[in-house]
């Protein structure tokens, strides 16, 4: 079975003239302290579980069943948490056990899955000899001893705020699956799976409705709804934003650099801003 996604990756180009360049201060990074990351998985089918390369067996859903090499894609569930709903809509939580100390404009991080929790978008379909078709929902739960992965971070000199992550995420889930009618269910199938991140964008600040959880909370770990784990506040590490969606954080950074003129053509209107890292402003 082979896990896939299609995360969606932002990208900002940036040209600095050679005098700009050495005009930059030299800027330390803080620390990304330890803390939790809370995820939504996309609906869209983008993740999913593919068994074409390694089948689930002939009558693992019923005598005589066919083995299954088909695809399911998946969708998030939020997860049950105490505080209700302090995670909002995140299926997925991965805490980060060390710190992330800069050397050289990178900084490298240990972290672990702590809670998942995806359903099948559509039910699958499985012929049984006996019955005639039957429709089974999938779920996917994190289940055992979750291995430690690690992540390594730049930063983006764009706005030297936010960055991009990399690293193969190691994860440990069980595939579950019951019968839309009867309620029967079969499994778990567990399964070791890897997630490669590449270029992943994050800020050290939150960006606009994004889910901060500012005290230890509990979650649920292993899908039966009730939490069972405690687990640490966010801190200053968020994934999924960059310096293109929090655009204000270059100016801010590099505010020294800024250079305005009057508008000639329209003297009524805003003034004209330079800045070498940014570009330019109205």
């Amino acid at each position: 079975m082979q896990i896939f996604v299609s995360p969606t990756m932002r990208r900002v180009g940036i040209l600095l003239a050679l005098g700009a360049l050495l005009a930059i201060p030299s800027l330390a990074q803080p620390t990304i302290n330890r803390g939790v990351d809370l995820l939504e998985t996309a609906g869209s089918g983008a993740t999913g579980v593919d068994f074409a390369s390694n089948p689930i067996p002939a009558g693992f859903f019923c005598p005589g069943s066919a083995p299954f090499t088909g695809s399911v894609g998946l969708q998030g569930v939020p997860l049950a948490t105490v505080p209700p709903g302090v995670a909002g809509n995140a299926d997925t939580i991965v805490e980060r056990l060390t710190a992330g100390v800069f050397s050289g404009g990178t900084a490298t991080f240990a972290v672990v899955l702590r809670a998942l929790r995806l359903t099948s978008i559509n039910d699958v379909e499985i012929f049984c000899p006996d019955e005639g078709p039957t429709f089974w929902r999938v779920d996917a739960c994190s289940c055992g001893l979750q291995p430690t992965s690690k992540l390594t971070v730049k930063i983006d000199p764009a706005c030297g705020t936010c960055g991009t992550a990399n690293g193969t995420l190691s994860l440990q889930v069980c595939l579950r699956f019951t019968r839309v009618d009867t309620g029967q269910t079969a499994g778990p199938i567990s399964q070791n799976l890897t997630l490669n991140l590449a270029n992943m964008s994050w800020c050290y600040r939150p960006g606009t409705s994004t889910t901060v959880v500012s005290e230890t909370f509990g979650v649920d770990s292993n899908c039966d709804g009730q939490p069972d784990l405690t687990l640490p506040p966010s801190s200053n590490f968020h994934p999924g934003w960059s310096c293109a969606t929090q655009a204000g954080d270059c100016w801010a950074q590099y505010a020294a650099l800024t250079h305005c003129h009057k508008n000639f053509t329209n003297p009524g209107a805003h003034d004209h801003c330079i800045n070498p890292v940014c570009g330019k402003r109205n």
